[in-house]
């Protein structure tokens, strides 16, 4: 079912303090916040309910369109449908998105990894295979839903996800490493959907304080509303200057594989489906903000290794680096935002969702208790 926003009054500015806008200016304000995030969440597949093709019906089109058979495996995502196919010793990754996705939005996600293996085919990213007709993607008919589902086969790459290891602070400093070579190479890569609406895209952060409605715990709240406060005051007007291109978009300890015995250490990225055009350290946001406060003592210590690697093979302005003092909590609010939301619009998976974002609160807290990092950048 399509979750109905109705979201608290935002921050008031100083024409609301004064009196000067009435209660229906402040409804239009309000309505016009809740209506924006209505959409971007609807464009971003996360609204509709999404309907499970058959096991066997997907084996059926594996055999019709890329001559597969195997073993089928479903594996839980947000909202593809997921599964591992072992076909003797070669494994495989299908994904089917689902009816309520435009296609061209999957096209898009497909097109950056063709461009990544053309341009920088020594970066270990995700290979696309094609259908026995020469296609990357296979379009299946749905009676439901505005849209086509889009079938998609990639190598499976083995390994041992970030998420699973305690990197050493080297090591997170070849994280940033392979993220601004990716980011590299995604520099001269554009499609027409590139400027997608996406909910996790931090472009749109400032107009999401209507998710603190879903916020009941008072201290939370506050927690968040400094974060905004902040990111309006020092990255809002940036957003117009600020490097930007097409970017991973989720370059997290789950979609990044690695080998701690090899010098690289990162061996393989995976899942493109939040790649959007946007800021450059928003990217970096991502990464930063999984590792943000995971030791309470010293929560920026990690993170910042990570833009160490980065800024150490692309630099960027300093005043852009800056801002991830404000950019990377941002993130990791945005991320327990959209879970609180999520587990009222879904209560059989409340307590589930609930759970995970306990975490997110946690390490904010510790970040907002540390004093902020000084981050000695030179041009």
């Amino acid at each position: 079912m399509r979750p109905s926003f109705d979201p608290a009054t935002p921050a008031t500015d100083t024409a609301h303090a004064n009196g000067v806008l009435g209660d229906a200016q402040r409804g239009r304000d309000t309505s016009s916040a809740a209506a924006f995030i209505d959409r971007v969440a609807s464009e971003s597949g996360l609204l509709a309910e999404q309907s499970q093709l058959a096991d066997s019906a997907v084996l059926r089109l594996l055999e019709q369109f890329y001559g597969l058979r195997g073993r089928l495996v479903r594996i839980p995502t947000e909202k593809d449908e997921t599964f591992r196919l072992q076909n003797g010793d070669a494994a495989y990754l299908v994904k089917l998105s689902p009816s309520d996705e435009d296609p061209m939005i999957v096209q898009f996600q497909t097109a950056c990894m063709e461009h990544l293996e053309r341009s920088a085919p020594d970066l270990p990213v995700q290979r696309v295979v094609r259908s026995l007709g020469g296609a990357p993607e296979v379009r299946v008919p749905t009676p439901r839903g505005p849209f086509d589902r889009v079938l998609r086969v990639m190598r499976f790459m083995p390994g041992q996800l970030l998420a699973k290891d305690a990197p050493s602070e080297a090591q997170l400093r070849l994280v940033g490493t392979s993220l601004a070579r990716l980011d590299q190479a995604l520099q001269d890569f554009d499609h027409p959907h590139a400027d997608r609406m996406l909910l996790w895209d931090l472009k749109h952060f400032h107009r999401m304080r209507p998710l603190l409605d879903y916020v009941d715990d008072k201290r939370r709240r506050a927690l968040a509303e400094d974060i905004f406060d902040r990111f309006d005051g020092g990255v809002v007007p940036l957003l117009d200057t600020l490097t930007s291109q097409v970017i991973h978009g989720d370059f997290s300890p789950f979609n990044i594989l690695v080998n701690p015995n090899s010098p690289d250490y990162v061996t393989g990225v995976i899942d493109f489906g939040d790649a959007v055009r946007t800021p450059v350290i928003f990217e970096i946001s991502v990464t930063m903000a999984n590792i943000l406060g995971a030791d309470p003592k010293k929560p920026w210590e990690h993170a910042l290794q990570v833009m160490e690697g980065y800024r150490n093979i692309r630099p960027l302005p300093v005043h852009e680096l800056e801002a991830l003092t404000a950019t990377a909590p941002a993130r990791l609010l945005l991320r327990a935002l959209i879970t609180q939301w999520r587990a009222t619009q879904l209560p059989e998976r409340r307590d589930y969702l609930l759970s995970h974002s306990q975490p997110d609160w946690d390490r904010l807290a510790s970040t907002a208790a540390a004093p902020a990092p000084k981050l000695h950048l030179t041009p």
